[in-house]
């Protein structure tokens, strides 16, 4: 069966409308008419704009490349391949997993492993030439200052989440994980006051739990902080900070190479922020490992 590539008529997040997203980004710059046109074209065809490259595009429209690159800035991406970044990552987010399955399923003569990894390569290259590493500073100070944070998240993004709390829990920071939601996450929240630190991890088709407990968070004047695949997301608006990272995959799953990895960066700001303190906690924490005799040892045969 042929995939319908125009946007559904409703968001499967329950965020809105269609591409509603879009239409209020267009809606929020002074446009010329060939950029109104180039707005339009996009809004209809998603697919092509998510994937095509500029002189591609432009090819298309029968105009100049240029005029592409143009758009872009005036929209407010530095060029095309930022502003696509962002749009594919939402255009995917309409689609159901087995649609992605489809669309996103690997092709040529390498295998599907080969090309997951190769993918992972080009989000991690995407990841350095487009983070904000002021933000991320920002974000880990944020951390450094709060007496509490708990990190939100579900599904296979926990994982992420997991890594970033366990990690900075043993330089000393008190970061906490809440991945159950329900009764649970009411519990982690409750116990937060104004100025503790809420940082939410959700990609593609959002848990709405997370977004809506950000939403909470930071009317309740809690810092929060989005980890997200794209600027246009909806949980990157309910946050204070926002770190951007991409997620696509070669299946119907995103992948979490390159969220992984600016954890670790955010884990280094942390760990060079915590100076002498971090590292005598943990050296602690591995005298208590030897302690409990967690590990295994050599020795054991």
């Amino acid at each position: 069966m042929a995939l319908d590539h125009s946007f559904p008529p409703e968001d499967p997040q329950g965020t809105g409308r269609g591409a509603e997203w879009f239409a209020e980004l267009v809606g929020s710059r002074k446009l010329t008419p060939k950029g109104k046109e180039l707005a339009h074209y996009i809004a209809s065809n998603p697919r092509q704009a998510s994937f095509a490259s500029a002189a591609e595009f432009a090819t298309q429209l029968h105009v100049n490349p240029a005029t592409v690159v143009r758009f872009a800035q005036a929209l407010g991406f530095d060029g095309w391949p930022a502003f696509q970044l962002h749009f594919r990552h939402r255009y995917l987010s309409t689609l159901l997993p087995s649609d992605v399955m489809i669309d996103q399923a690997p092709h040529g003569g390498a295998s599907p492993a080969e090309q997951a990894l190769r993918r992972d390569i080009d989000n991690l290259e995407a990841t350095l030439s487009t983070v904000d590493f002021g933000e991320l500073q920002r974000v880990a100070q944020t951390i450094a200052g709060a007496r509490r944070t708990l990190c939100i998240a579900s599904g296979s993004y926990a994982a992420v989440a997991s890594v970033l709390a366990q990690h900075a829990s043993f330089m000393g920071y008190r970061v906490g994980v809440e991945t159950r939601g329900g009764p649970h996450l009411v519990g982690a929240l409750a116990s937060l006051e104004p100025g503790d630190c809420v940082i939410s991890v959700s990609f593609w088709r959002l848990v709405r739990e997370v977004v809506v407990a950000t939403q909470i968070s930071h009317r309740r004047r809690l810092t929060t902080v989005a980890l997200v695949d794209s600027v246009f997301s909806p949980l990157a608006r309910a946050a204070d900070h926002v770190l951007v990272v991409p997620t696509e995959g070669v299946s119907f799953f995103q992948s979490m190479t390159a969220a992984l990895s600016l954890v670790h960066g955010l884990l280094a700001e942390l760990h060079r922020i915590g100076g002498e303190q971090a590292d005598r906690t943990i050296r602690d924490a591995q005298s208590l490992f030897d302690d409990l005799k967690i590990l295994y040892s050599p020795t054991e045969g």
